[in-house]
């Protein structure tokens, strides 16, 4: 039996810990730094968002555990506590001690040392140790546990193992890179003892770890499963209640025999339909009652807090109680409400019913990627006599670093991994959104669970289990779906206070009227209208043919505050944030969008008003291309053919480069040399050299036709080839003839230039520059229209780059950016991105020029007039940047007489240069072809190769937290207008009231209304999108 949790005096925790940053070091209770596990517990039998608050705090409050979050629609609990203080087994007792079942999935211990990308890479490469479990049969004594503990733990890569012999199974911790799951049950079944490695999502008891997003689908079918059978057992009471008390008491006429037979006295002064209704409304109070009872009991003893099943057992009970009393004293003549219980009780087992099957329908997205991953794959065993290989088929569970695997046409990929052999097309939608199947061929990289739809192909496993792509886009979905936005927090702590002020409501309802009673202000049609079948009877039939005395005004009273306890409705506000953002997080995976930052990232998108974009990567491809050359035209007038020659020999030389520019500069050369054909002469190359930063060059033999082209004695039959930078080639005495419209166009323009220059080697004679280049990054076809359509919603626009100003206007220019800040430092781009959210939203005022010093460059950055350069402040003294934005802060309108709104401002990058920006916007997006530092700081990430997605996650947003706003308009609504309906507010204008029955059918109906509005969400399309051409 683990020890049981340690409880502080004080409570420290609150459900705002849930969104820091979670340490992965604290101090124990003797000052030591122990390191924090992060413990996920499958938790099921909560009903609202008092559940959640209650776990929260509860388990919250005990030492040791640093922070806690819990999921109502997943069913999960995430606990960062320190192991050797607060074991996960002592997690899981206090909260089973609320009255939750809980079963730990996975406990793992944070590194402290290393961040979290560090993790994620060890994670990756097979360094971070797991725990594998194996069945071993054959083990009859301690001897043979002795035994395997020595063998297993001698292996190189394995650091412990716990061998047990009661369950007869084996524990191994070790490092996937040194040692596999399926050479450790080798190793085992070699000695003697046939070992069988565990599936990690068994239900085995064996305590190996399980797929926490897997378990939440078994857990949530557990769940729908345990609340059908709950609500067909209420049925065997319910239906036979309903025949009695409703069809036979009140609708059928004095003079049938079946009524009459019910209405006759057999003990004493009751009749047989009222003992028939007391024998089935005891037996359900006790059974159907006792999983309420229960639950509101550990909700009030342990977690000192009124759930939703406070209010039923509380509702329950009066009316139970009610009926006794009532029939006792009047002899059995009393009016009796035994259905009350009965009919509230199905009611509420049938709405949760119903909420557990859509909570299932809310997680769709999360089960469309656990069950892309394939449980089998054919292992490719290549035999040592070098026959023909054996395959094999293995549990994708058992797939080691390494191992060689088949996938054929219509099989999903295993694992991730590197195509070896053989070319395919593969079906990426799930994963990207992209319909359209892409190809790979040897050395292409493939995702475990992408589908192959083509040929036959072998891939060698560079990623398993949780280490694989699609474990991790599972988890990041999982955690984002649980990740609460502050609109949940308010409605949490709403919900946390409302059940105690719905029971003191009650109370004073019940006082109230009892009051009104005794001064006999409650009419006979309000009574007569409780009295009757559901409150909406005919009340003159009630009176006049069975001759019943109008109901005492005491438990007219009592119905009153039943209704009150049973229509008030906690778990309607509880489902109106997450049911919706859960919906929203799997439509965005669809989409290709990983919002890792979950309710929150989603809920600051809705409300953006300044995008901030990163240039190179980002709006362009991070590519250069040539989109401009010079050749020397009369030196193709002179001797036909030199062009063509002088093309092959550049392409030549720069193909043995593999600089970006002279790819660049090779596939300009072999596009152009397709359209006009081949050159006449080949290009000789007798050496080359490359000199970093400057460019190459080569010795060339030049053929005798060009050399009186060129003007050189025909002795110059060999010169050097010459291709890299303007200032080198002038260094090298070359004349540079390019004319100067082109070099002021290119520099306006922000191009890169190369040139191109002949220098004869013998005689010595000047070279000259014969033909030149222009390179910049190519702009993302889809970049202008995506800057349109955002000016069009009211976003304003930037552009933050670290580029030079000529080049980050003309790239502004193009795409109709009329923000820049050219010239921003990497560490200073954060500063940038603070000053546009202190600027305000809505502001006309533009951000003014800052000098941004560097050691080797003086800029100026800012949002100059786009037909004008900036000006060149370099002679200014430099100043630390945060100083300097202090100093412009009150010509921004930021001083404390004249305060702006705060501005939401969204970055979007892709480099390391990115990664302090995207953390300190208030919704940092990383595009898919980013680092991994960009990646791993940003909490909303683009998969797609485009842009596009940037308006879909904006505009999915939206939509989502408008629909978040109409859950809690109409959970809030019911709640006002309900509760004084059931109080009795009606009774003055209509006669009628709202019976206990009719009040348990709309607090379902409000819990399901809002399900079905957050589903309803499934039936958003991504917008289609036209490109805008270019003015």
């Amino acid at each position: 039996m683990p020890p049981s949790p340690v409880l502080k005096p004080k409570n420290r925790f609150s459900s705002d810990n849930t969104a820091l940053q979670t340490p992965s070091q604290i101090s124990d209770a003797d000052g030591n730094t122990a390191e924090v596990t992060e413990t996920i517990l499958s938790v099921s039998g909560m009903t609202c968002a008092s559940c959640v608050n209650g776990i929260e705090r509860h388990v919250g409050s005990i030492d040791g555990v640093s922070s806690v979050k819990v999921d109502l629609m997943t069913a999960q609990a995430t606990i960062c506590h320190v192991s050797q203080m607060v074991p996960a087994d002592s997690v899981r007792t206090a909260i089973e001690e609320m009255g939750f079942e809980a079963s730990v999935l996975s406990s793992t211990t944070r590194n402290g040392k290393n961040s979290s990308a560090a993790n994620n890479a060890a994670l990756i490469t097979g360094e971070q140790p797991v725990e594998s479990w194996f069945n071993v049969e054959g083990m009859t004594c301690g001897s043979c546990v002795a035994t395997l503990t020595d063998l297993l733990t001698v292996l190189p890569g394995v650091i412990a193992a716990d061998v047990q012999l009661l369950t007869a199974q084996a524990m191994v911790k070790h490092r996937p890179r040194d040692i596999g799951v399926r050479e450790i049950a080798d190793v085992m079944s070699n000695a003697g003892y046939k070992a069988t490695p565990l599936d990690m999502d068994s239900d085995a008891n064996g305590g190996a770890a399980a797929d926490p997003s897997a378990m939440a689908l078994k857990n949530l079918e557990k769940h729908r499963k345990k609340a059908a059978i709950r609500f067909y057992w209420s049925l065997l009471f319910s239906i036979p209640m309903l025949i009695i008390s409703m069809i036979i008491d009140m609708a059928l006429p004095k003079s049938n025999p079946t009524a009459q037979a019910f209405h006759r006295k057999v003990f004493k002064h009751y009749s047989v339909s009222v003992i028939c209704i007391f024998f089935i409304a005891t037996p359900a109070q006790i059974i159907l009652g006792a999983y309420f009872y229960k639950h509101a009991f550990k909700s009030l003893y342990r977690a000192k807090t009124a759930n939703m099943d406070v209010l039923i057992a509380l509702g329950t009970t009066a009316a139970y109680i009610g009926s006794i009393i009532s029939v006792t004293i009047q002899d059995g003549d009393g009016e009796q409400f035994f259905e009350t219980a009965v009919f509230l009780m199905t009611f509420v087992l049938l709405g949760r019913w119903l909420e557990a099957i859509a909570k299932g329908r809310t997680v769709s997205a999360v089960e469309a990627l656990v069950k892309m991953q394939p449980e089998e794959a054919l292992l490719v065993r290549v035999q040592p006599d070098q026959s023909a290989p054996i395959l094999e088929s293995i549990n994708t569970r058992q797939i080691q670093l390494g191992d060689l695997l088949q996938v054929n046409n219509g099989m999903r990929v295993p694992c991730d991994g590197v195509v070896t052999r053989g070319q395919t097309d593969i079906d990426e939608s799930l994963l990207t959104g992209e319909s359209v199947p892409v190809v790979k061929s040897e050395g292409s990289a493939v995702t475990g669970g992408t589908l192959n739809i083509s040929q036959s192909i072998q891939m060698r496993a560079t990623a398993i289990n949780e280490a694989s792509t699609l474990s991790r886009i599972v988890k990041l979905v999982r955690e984002a779906q649980s990740s609460k936005p502050h609109i949940q927090e308010v409605a949490d702590r709403v919900a946390s206070r409302f059940v105690p002020l719905v029971i003191l409501a009650s109370v004073v309802v019940l006082i109230a009227w009892i009051g009104a009673g005794a001064a006999g202000n409650i009419r006979r049609e309000w009574l007569d209208s409780k009295q009757a079948m559901g409150g909406f009877g005919n009340t003159s039939s009630m009176d006049g043919e069975h001759g019943r005395e109008p109901m005492a005004y005491g438990i007219f009273s009592l119905l009153n505050a039943v209704s009150v306890l049973v229509i008030a409705c906690p778990c309607a506000l509880g489902l109106a944030a997450p049911t919706a953002i859960m919906v929203g997080t799997g439509l965005a995976a669809r989409f290709g969008i990983l919002v890792k930052g979950g309710g929150a990232t989603m809920e600051a998108a809705s409300k953006i008003d300044i995008v901030a974009f990163d240039k190179t990567g980002t709006l362009t491809m991070g590519k250069p291309a040539v989109v401009d050359s010079y050749v020397d035209e009369s030196l193709d007038a002179r001797s036909a053919g030199f062009s063509a020659w002088l093309s092959a020999s550049i392409a030549e030389l720069e193909s043995l480069s593999s600089h970006p520019l002279a790819a660049a500069i090779c596939t300009h050369i072999r596009e152009n040399r397709q359209a006009e054909g081949a050159a006449a002469v080949p290009p000789q190359l007798l050496e080359h050299t490359e000199l970093p930063g400057r460019g190459m060059r080569a010795t060339v033999q030049i053929p005798a036709e060009f050399v009186s082209a060129l003007g050189w004695p025909e002795a110059a039959n060999s010169a050097r080839l010459l291709v890299g930078k303007d200032s080198w080639v002038k260094d090298e005495g070359c004349i540079i003839s390019t004319p100067l419209e082109t070099r002021s166009r290119w520099s306006d323009n922000g191009h890169t230039p190369v040139a191109v220059a002949l220098v004869p080697i013998a005689p010595a004679l000047p070279g000259s520059v014969v033909a030149a280049f222009a390179l910049a990054d190519q702009v993302r076809p889809e970049a202008r229209d995506v800057v349109s359509k955002l000016k069009q919603r009211k976003i304003e626009v930037w552009m933050i780059s670290g580029d030079h100003p000529a080049a980050a206007n003309a790239i502004a220019r193009e795409l109709g950016i009329d923000h820049v800040m050219a010239g921003v430092l990497p560490e200073q781009k954060s500063e940038v991105v603070r000053l546009l959210q202190q600027r305000g939203k809505n502001s006309t005022e533009e951000l003014p020029p800052l000098v941004l010093a560097s050691p080797a460059n003086n800029t100026t950055v800012g949002s100059p007039d786009l037909g004008k350069q900036p000006t060149d402040l370099a002679g200014i003294s430099a100043e630390p940047l945060r100083s300097r934005l202090t100093r412009w802060i009150p010509r921004l309108g930021l001083s404390k007489t004249k305060r702006r709104p705060y501005a939401k401002v969204a970055m979007v990058g892709d480099g390391v240069n990115d990664a302090p920006a995207l953390a300190q916007a208030d919704v940092g997006i990383a595009v898919g072809s980013g680092t991994a530092a960009a990646m791993e700081t940003a909490p909303a990430l683009l998969m797609r190769p485009t842009l596009y997605s940037l308006l879909t996650f904006f505009d999915l947003s939206r939509t989502v937290f408008r629909r978040v706003k109409l859950n809690f308009v109409w959970a809030s609504m019911y709640n006002v207008v309900c509760i004084p309906i059931a109080a009795g507010i009606l009774y003055p204008a209509v006669d009628r009231g709202l019976p206990p029955v009719i009040a348990g059918l709309l607090m379902i109906a409000s819990s399901l209304s809002v399900m079905v509005s957050s589903l309803s969400l499934k039936l958003y399309r991504e917008p289609k999108y036209e490109k805008v051409s270019k003015k």
